[in-house]
């Protein structure tokens, strides 16, 4: 079907940059006409840039579909989420918000009882899917309004559910992490953040090494309000260490 082609053609582009006509005759068994006309639509669609020859991701993380952030920076992000989940202990009542990174929590949390309170559907999902999930994790959904294309569920309604719990633990992905603090491209969450970092003793940031310096368009709280940072390498920037340091941010790297 031509939808899923051009979500095959989306990953492409997440894991290459680019991909030309002939790239993308050769690697889905389309004609040239088709390809084409797949690669007018898509930038129609505001998915992709056209280019001589073919066509070009857009660097917009807001405007990109979940599925195919999801793809990027994949096996960092697993690696990220597993040294995440060895802080947590039996009984501990954890707020996972809703974001790729987080999202592979789902896939590798520990055997252990946990109360896991979250405002996506997508991480719920995965959570139920694994086998230990009935035995030994309790999961929590809030409320709200189910924000098209994302899978996170948003509002009052969700802000009121969040507001009710109190955790030992906060787990959050974010768009960007420098010495101002947190940041996130979709403002929609960004209240609901800010309510889990309130209701938690500890917040770990998840953040892979594309993140660490970088900006983004709302501010989530500063670095005074976070504990620990787990990232997948060691941050190059001067700037960002000497500020993580001078607010107490313990930066651990996965392996």
């Amino acid at each position: 079907m031509k939808t899923n082609r051009h979500e095959e053609i989306m990953k492409v582009l997440a894991e290459s940059g680019t991909l030309s006509v002939e790239e993308a005759v050769a690697r889905f068994g389309a004609s040239v006409a088709t390809v084409r006309r797949d690669f007018v639509e898509m930038a129609e669609a505001n998915l992709v840039r056209r280019v001589r020859g073919g066509i070009q991701v857009l660097h917009n993380e807001q405007t990109m579909p979940i599925a195919i952030r999801e793809v990027q920076q994949r096996e960092a992000k697993l690696a990220i989420a597993r040294e995440a989940v060895t802080m947590l202990a039996p009984g501990n009542v954890v707020f996972i918000d809703g974001g790729t990174t987080t999202l592979q929590i789902g896939s590798c949390l520990p055997g252990i009882p946990l109360r896991l309170i979250t405002n996506s559907l997508r991480l719920a999902a995965a959570i139920e899917s694994q086998s230990t999930r009935r035995a030994v994790h309790e999961l929590f959904l809030t409320g709200g309004f189910l924000f098209p294309g994302t899978g996170l569920l948003v509002g009052p309604s969700a802000q009121a559910s969040i507001s009710q719990y109190h955790a030992q633990w906060t787990m959050l992905s974010v768009s960007g992490i420098n010495q101002s603090g947190l940041y996130n491209d979709n403002e929609h969450v960004v209240e609901s953040e800010r309510l889990m970092i309130a209701g938690a003793d500890r917040v770990v940031v998840l953040a892979d090494h594309t993140k660490i310096g970088k900006h983004s368009m709302c501010h989530i709280a500063g670095l005074d309000e976070i504990d620990v940072i787990v990232t997948n390498r060691h941050p190059d920037t001067a700037d960002a260490l000497e500020a993580f340091e001078n607010a107490g941010v313990e930066v651990l790297v996965a392996e």
